[in-house]
C-alpha cells in the first residue's frame, strides 16, 4: 500500500514540476461587474505554450473590447497576432508547425501563435501539400 501512495506521490510531482501555462481574460462590465472568461492552459513546452496563451487572451481581450466591456490587462489589445505564412501550397497543421519549429524555421513565439490560432479554428481551408516537407528518419 505504500509503495503506490509513493508512486502516486511521485507521480503527481513530476507533473507539478513539468508544470503548466495558464491565463485568463479579466473585463469590466458597463455595469462595473468585473468578469472573468477565457480561462486557457497549455502545458506541453513552457517556451511555446506562454505564447500560445498570449495570442488567445489577446484575442478575448480584442473580442470583448469590441462588444463595450472595458478590459483589465489593455496590454493585451496591442498584441500584434500575426505569425508566418505555410510554406506554399500547404496550410498550418500541428504537425508542420512543429516540424518547422524543431528545424529552427520557426520561433517558439510564432510556434505558439500557430498552434493557438489552429486551436481556435482561425487556419482552415484545404491544403495542397503532398507530402512532408522534412523527411522523417523514423519509419
Amino acid at each position: 500500500m505504500c509503495v503506490k501512495q509513493r508512486g502516486v506521490f511521485f507521480s503527481f510531482l513530476l507533473l507539478m514540476l513539468v508544470g503548466c501555462t495558464t491565463g485568463q481574460l479579466e473585463y469590466v462590465t458597463p455595469e462595473g461587474t468585473t468578469k472573468v472568461a477565457c480561462n486557457t492552459e497549455y502545458t506541453w513546452q513552457p517556451s511555446v505554450d506562454k505564447y500560445a496563451v498570449e495570442y488567445i487572451l489577446s484575442y478575448c481581450a480584442e473580442k470583448a473590447a469590441k462588444q463595450g466591456y472595458i478590459v483589465k490587462n489593455i496590454s493585451l489589445l496591442s498584441i500584434d497576432r500575426s505569425f508566418p505564412k505555410a510554406p506554399k501550397g500547404c496550410l498550418w497543421t500541428h504537425e508542420l508547425a512543429k516540424q518547422l519549429h524543431v528545424t529552427g524555421s520557426l520561433t517558439d513565439k510564432q510556434y505558439g501563435y500557430i498552434i493557438a490560432a489552429l486551436d481556435l479554428g482561425h487556419i482552415t481551408g484545404k491544403s495542397e501539400c503532398r507530402e512532408p516537407l522534412i523527411k522523417s528518419n523514423i519509419d
